[in-house]
């Protein structure tokens, strides 16, 4: 745990090597709300995000990520982040209003992409997102965008140019945060036909169609990481985006979210004045917010809930 004055940080960097080293393009991450899914997605971008290279040392050093990188093992700072949050789209009863929510949203991110990444494209945000964003169609938008990466890396690599800021940007890392979040408000068990059959329906479909096709480019979409809540919406509004590997309960990222006891019991250790008011706060811990096991392997250690847990020690603090 890296602490400073008035915050607390727990180290999850070490998972940045292993979701590295998963054999797939795509990664599928399901957790309940509340569990640190969107601080998992910053800790990513930050990590893999060019333009925040210069930021190493003071995000990263001496945290478990840094003995990696120093033995070439990873290298941050290889993406370019285009991150969607699926949760921030505006919910309205209207079907087809919710369709326009959640193109805006889209366009929304691709404005913020070229509002970071022009310095590295050429020509202003300005003129980037007048000549290459429609605003009538949201998948056209994503579309160009990633062909504009591409072409510009393609570039790039052909003419050897070594020095050139996106030398050694190997395409675009798709983040996407509860991308189940739209498609569950709207999604009825016991009468899926309005949803099936709705302009919103079509076009998370042709959403997860599009960024498929886009993996294909050779830099185009490199790599995707995607969190939600279930897989239900995978299996239906996703039908066009089956490569996706569902790592949620697999052993090796079973603590990437949620707490361990060696973290609540050593935050409970700065707080505490006692060694018997530690062991008193982390049982009475221990029976409420711990025990989620989120992998199939009896030895994997339970996890406590993040949210939970953050606001007892808080609490704590005040006592």
């Amino acid at each position: 745990m890296r602490g400073g004055k008035g915050f607390a940080y727990f180290d999850r960097s070490r998972y940045l090597s292993v979701l590295d080293s998963i054999r797939a393009d795509a990664i599928l991450f399901l957790r309940p709300h509340r569990f640190g899914k969107s601080i998992t997605l910053s800790m990513l971008q930050h990590f893999h995000g060019i333009q925040h290279r210069d930021q190493y040392d003071e995000l990263f050093q001496d945290l478990d990520i840094d003995k990696d990188v120093k033995g070439d093992k990873i290298t941050p700072g290889e993406y370019m982040i285009l991150k969607f949050n699926f949760s921030a789209v505006n919910c309205t009863r209207d079907l087809n209003k919710a369709a326009e929510e959640l193109a805006l949203n889209i366009i929304w991110s691709l404005e913020r992409f070229y509002r970071v990444y022009y310095p590295y494209l050429g020509g202003s945000s300005g003129q980037l997102m007048s000549e290459n964003i429609n605003q009538r169609s949201a998948i056209h938008s994503l579309r160009k965008l990633v062909l504009i990466v591409d072409d510009a890396l393609s570039e790039i690599k052909n003419r050897g140019d070594k020095k050139h800021p996106l030398a050694n940007v190997k395409g675009i890392y798709l983040l996407a945060d509860e991308y189940n979040a739209f498609s569950n408000e709207y999604m009825d068990p016991h009468n899926l036909q309005p949803w099936a059959e709705s302009d919103a329906s079509s076009l998370v479909k042709d959403f997860w169609a599009t960024v498929k096709g886009m993996m294909r480019l050779p830099y185009g979409i490199q790599k995707c990481f995607i969190t939600g809540i279930s897989p239900l919406s995978l299996a239906d509004n996703t039908s066009g985006f089956n490569i996706a590997a569902n790592m949620s309960f697999e052993q090796e990222v079973a603590g990437l979210c949620g707490l361990s006891r060696a973290d609540v019991a050593g935050a409970l250790e700065r707080i505490c004045k006692s060694k018997a008011d530690v062991e008193r706060h982390l049982d009475r811990l221990t029976r409420y917010a711990n025990g989620y096991h989120f992998c199939r392997y009896e030895k994997s250690e339970p996890v406590f809930n993040t949210d939970t847990s953050l606001e007892y020690l808080q609490g704590t603090c005040y006592l």
